[in-house]
């Protein structure tokens, strides 16, 4: 139930101080209304029962100055109005022994309490809805309330009102009026609040294009003071990075080109060796300490290349790096696309490509690669027939120098950086790269990259582009 709620509830500081803002009108303006109508009633009913009360009395004494029976009658009879209807008659339109209700109690004790006079009078109320009438006359006076008023001759005066015993109705107006204010204020809120959350936006947008390997420009200050200390407090992040980064790339490049003095040196000293073994030996090296500083710069740099973003087709770039090691013998295959344009930078996606084709051939022995069309996007899976990878070491393999034992220990060689490097390629270029094991054994990486604009995939397929082979898994 907790979920459910939570997934109603809206994601932006907008919609939801707008939620907010309705369910306040919502309950002030009904909490407004249901006073304003008890206010109002009590008012009106205060007003009516008043007014009965003094038209009881005034009629009474008129009544009971004219002595002739036809004159009362005509006078009664004069003296009625839409709401009071008057009758004079020798008998009581109230029963003498209708049920004494609790409202006609009530509403006796209220009379008497704003016409004293009629204390001292003997006079019966009642509803007709009560039995306060003979059943043959109860239809006639549904819903009516009743007064018999006694005179000094025996004779009475009966009052009947439907009016007091009507329903109070529902003003519409006063709704509609309420409704249009409501809404009103709800879109001048939402103007004003999507105004005011504008540097939050902003500020979202900013943190979401932010990359070091660009020129950054400073988010502008304005809003609220909280947004405005979270915007400087951003800047001020953004500069502290672009600084850091630029400070550890200066020291590394001063490292390697320190260290790359003297296994220069080195290496041309072990031409003087007459010991082909030993040279070789040390050449190999030499060449692998020369391989873990490019592969430790290559990490520390973080994505960040001064090459410009472009069309190029990955299958190419894909097909150079598997003919490299076809030549070098090694078990590759190669299916698929051939032809797969996307947005990126050359040199950066040959490394990362190089680098898991590589594990791939080190740890697996053997390498599938299938380029696949994935709606806006092209999949690129490679796949060995390694040990795999245990479940619970996918993510830690990502880590800088993380190096699995066993089937992938010391002796394969490497930094631990080459999953790494291409996880951090992958992700500038806004791909996705995903490990899982293979059922029937090995390692299975898959990356899903966008696929370039309209025009520039149209005159990549122009150039030539063949159909998708199925998918052969491995036996």
């Amino acid at each position: 139930m907790r979920k459910y709620i939570e997934r109603l509830w809206p994601d932006t500081v907008a919609s939801r101080a707008i939620m907010i803002l309705v369910a306040a009108l919502l309950a002030f303006h009904l909490l407004g209304f249901w006073a304003y109508r008890v206010g109002f009633e009590s008012l009106a009913m205060a007003a009516r029962d008043r007014g009965l009360a003094e038209h009881i009395v005034s009629i009474k004494r008129a009544i009971a100055s004219t002595f002739d029976a036809p004159e009362r009658d005509r006078v009664a009879h004069d003296l009625s109005s839409a709401s009071l209807e008057v009758h004079w008659s020798n008998v009581s339109l109230v029963l003498g022994n209708a049920p004494a209700t609790e409202r006609a109690q009530i509403m006796e004790a209220r009379l008497k309490e704003l016409a004293p006079e009629l204390a001292a009078e003997s006079f019966r109320v009642g509803f007709a809805d009560d039995g306060a009438l003979g059943s043959g006359n109860a239809d006639a006076y549904r819903h009516m309330m009743l007064v018999s008023v006694r005179l000094t001759d025996g004779s009475w005066v009966n009052f009947s009102s439907s009016a007091l015993g009507a329903n109070p109705h529902i003003d519409w107006s006063v709704i509609a009026v309420t409704i249009c204010f409501g809404v009103g204020i709800v879109v001048v809120a939402l103007l004003l609040l999507r105004w005011a959350t504008r540097p939050l936006r902003d500020l979202a947008i900013a943190a979401e294009r932010f990359s070091i390997d660009q020129t950054p420009q400073p988010l502008p200050e304005n809003g609220p003071i909280e947004v405005r200390r979270a915007a400087r407090a951003f800047n001020t992040m953004r500069e502290r990075i672009q600084r850091l980064v630029t400070e550890r790339m200066q020291a590394m490049a001063a490292v390697s080109h320190d260290l790359r003095t003297p296994i220069t040196r080195l290496r041309l000293r072990s031409e003087l060796l007459d010991d082909d073994a030993t040279r070789d030996l040390i050449d190999a090296d030499l060449g692998e300490m020369e391989a873990m500083i490019d592969a430790t710069l290559e990490y520390l740099r973080g994505g960040v290349s001064s090459e410009a973003i472009r069309p190029i087709d990955l299958a190419s770039v894909i097909e150079t790096i598997v003919d490299d090691h076809l030549d070098q013998g090694h078990r590759v295959a190669l299916i698929g696309l051939t032809s797969a344009p996307v947005l990126g930078r050359v040199l950066s996606l040959k490394r990362a490509f190089s680098n898991i084709i590589g594990n791939a051939i080190k740890y697996g022995h053997t390498a599938r690669v299938t380029i696949a069309e994935a709606g806006d996007h092209i999949a690129v899976t490679v796949e060995d027939e390694g040990s795999g990878i245990p479940p619970a070491d996918m993510e830690r393999v990502f880590q800088p120098f993380v190096r699995l034992e066993e089937s992938r220990g010391r002796e394969t060689g490497g930094t631990g950086l080459g999953l790494t490097i291409a996880a951090s390629v992958i992700q500038t270029h806004s791909g996705l790269i995903n490990l899982a094991n293979r059922a029937a054994g090995g390692l299975c990486v898959t990356i899903t990259l966008s696929k370039a604009g309209l025009s520039s995939a149209s005159s990549v397929s122009d150039a030539g582009q063949a159909p998708a082979l199925s998918r052969v898994l491995w036996s």
